[in-house]
Order: C-alpha cells, then structure tokens, then sequence
C-alpha cells in the first residue's frame, strides 16, 4: 500500500503525523469551540423557542383582550341605547305632562274668563235693566204731565229707545 501512496506522492509517515494533528486540531476544536457553539446555538434555540411561547401567549391573549374590549363595548352601547330610551320616556312622559298642565291652566283661565264674562253680562244687565226702569218711570212722569196723542206718544217711545240703545 506504500507503493499505492507513493506513487500518489503521499509518504505513509508524514500521512500518519498528518492524521494525528488533524485528530488533536479536531479534538482540541471540538472541546474549546463546538462544544461551546453548540451550547450557545442551544440557549439561542431555547430563548427563540420561549419568544415565540411568549409570543403566542400575548397573541392569545391579545385576542382575548380585543374579544374583552369588543364584548364590553358592546355592552356600553347597549347601556347608552337603554338610557337613550329612558331619557326618552322620560322626555315624552314629562312632555305630556306639560301638555296636561297647559291644558288644566288653559281651562282654568278660560273657566275664570267666562265667569267674569258672565258676571259683566250680569252686570251690564241689571245696569240696563235698571236704565230701562229710570226711562219708563221718565217717559210715564212726561206722559202723564201731558196729555200727548198717539203720535207724540210713538214719537216719544221712540226716542226713549233710541236712547237707550245709545246707551248700550
């Protein structure tokens, strides 16, 4: 096999020094460098590994908190629906209310106007009547001061209910 090799150019004793350095260089590589790389691409692995764990989680929990957020918006939307509707009964009711106490105050004084209408009118009456009576008791006193004929007698009802109405 020597001859294999030589004829190659490889001596079988530089090719065994060789091969003992590149097991030394391998050995010492190993200890000093893979086994620490491997360690550090490891911790690398287990920190990636808990960032996408903790990713996830604040992912999920993202949602749920959105899910939460949507839920009591929703919620508050319909608290503000509910108040919107009592308010606006309470509006309604308050306005009918209103509307009612207009009406009895409108009554009232339409009530109280027709009363002191009527106690005018009462008024305006008896005034009248007794202007009436002041007018017969005249006309009878000239009536029986003279004695008038038919004529004058119409003449003098007439005036006295021309006064009259003058007088209204």
């Amino acid at each position: 096999m020597e001859g294999v090799l030589k004829s190659f150019g490889i001596e079988g004793s530089i090719l065994l020094w060789q091969i003992v350095n590149f097991g030394i260089l391998f050995a010492i590589l190993s200890f000093f460098f893979y086994k620490p790389m491997k360690k550090i691409l490891k911790e690398r692995e287990a920190r990636v590994t808990d960032s996408m764990t903790k990713a996830q989680e604040l992912e999920k929990k993202a949602t749920e908190l959105e899910a939460e957020f949507k839920r009591k918006m929703s919620d508050q939307r319909k608290e503000i629906e509910e108040m919107h509707k009592r308010f606006l009964t309470q509006q309604t009711k308050l306005e009918k209310e209103m509307k009612e106490h207009a009406e009895q105050e409108t009554q009232k004084i339409v009530a109280e106007a027709k009363k002191s209408a009527e106690e005018e009118k009462a008024h305006i009456l008896k005034s009248l009547e007794q202007e009436i009576h002041k007018t017969a008791v005249a006309l009878a006193a000239k009536i029986l001061e003279r004695e008038i004929d038919e004529q004058t007698q119409k003449k003098l009802i007439e005036q006295a209910l021309r006064e009259l109405q003058n007088k209204v």
